[in-house]
């Protein structure tokens, strides 16, 4: 029994790790835009991923058919990632993601494409990967699992204590850097479609263009405060173009 709990901790590592290969790497790829690291975490490991994979593979066997394990997979990912998009824009009152854009979305937490890719992931998890997985791993020894498996979740508490620490002040940070921005919009005299842009093409523009801006912008934040700012623009996005636009209005 104990090798069997370790081997799912580590389970939830290596496909956490592997959601945010495709999450950083691939996607970015596949889309033709800029690689880098999209997880909540400083590490590289998107814990949805894993936890969504831990869940499919306990709930279906291998045995079901393809098309039965491809929907409720998809239903299941899809209720994970809306529950967690809910939980975390109650919690820091920001919306991290959205789906408003893509078509067949449910309030702009959770879509249709979302829903098929998760759908695939669920048969190649069930049908494939799991069974080859629990196969090697629990041919280790329980010594071995237990450091594996202990090594990794002490890595992962740190990297989410940190995180959750520099979000605490997740308000002040965002305030300072929409001034910053604002700032910066009001010295270049930049034109209304350009003070819109998304925060990563401003940010982009600030540090090749304006030294000065980019090393305040440094000053005001720390390493994971970036991280989550690069990794999620859209937190920053909204806040800033209503900001452009209540200046608008007030001018």
């Amino acid at each position: 029994m104990e090798k069997y709990i370790c081997a799912i901790i580590i389970s939830f590592y290596i496909y956490g790790f592997a959601g945010w290969i495709w999450e950083s790497f691939l996607m970015p790829i596949i889309g033709h835009y800029k690689i880098k690291n999209r997880g909540f975490l400083n590490g590289p490991i998107i814990p949805i991923y894993g936890v969504g994979a831990v869940i499919v593979f306990l709930l279906f066997s291998a045995n079901e058919s393809y098309l039965s394990i491809f929907i409720e997979g998809g239903f299941v990912a899809c209720v994970i990632e809306y529950i967690t998009s809910w939980g975390m824009e109650t919690l820091y009152h920001r919306r991290w993601w959205d789906y408003s854009d893509r078509a067949f979305n449910v309030n702009g937490r959770v879509c249709l494409e979302g829903f098929i890719a998760f759908g695939i992931f669920s048969i190649a998890c069930v049908k494939y990967v799991q069974p080859y997985l629990f196969n090697k791993l629990l041919k280790y020894e329980l010594i071995p699992l237990v450091i594996v498996a202990t090594a990794s979740s002490t890595i992962f508490i740190g990297d989410l204590l940190t995180t959750i620490i520099a979000l605490a002040h997740l308000d002040e940070r965002l305030d300072e850097i929409i001034e910053l921005i604002e700032e910066y919009n009001e010295k270049m005299r930049l034109d209304m479609e350009e003070r819109q842009k998304d925060f990563s093409e401003l940010l982009e523009t600030i540090r090749q263009e304006n030294g000065i801006h980019y090393q305040k912008y440094i000053q005001h934040t720390g390493y994971s405060d970036r991280h989550i700012f690069n990794a999620f623009p859209n937190i920053i996005d909204n806040q800033h173009r209503d900001k452009v636009k209540d200046n608008e209005e007030n001018k």
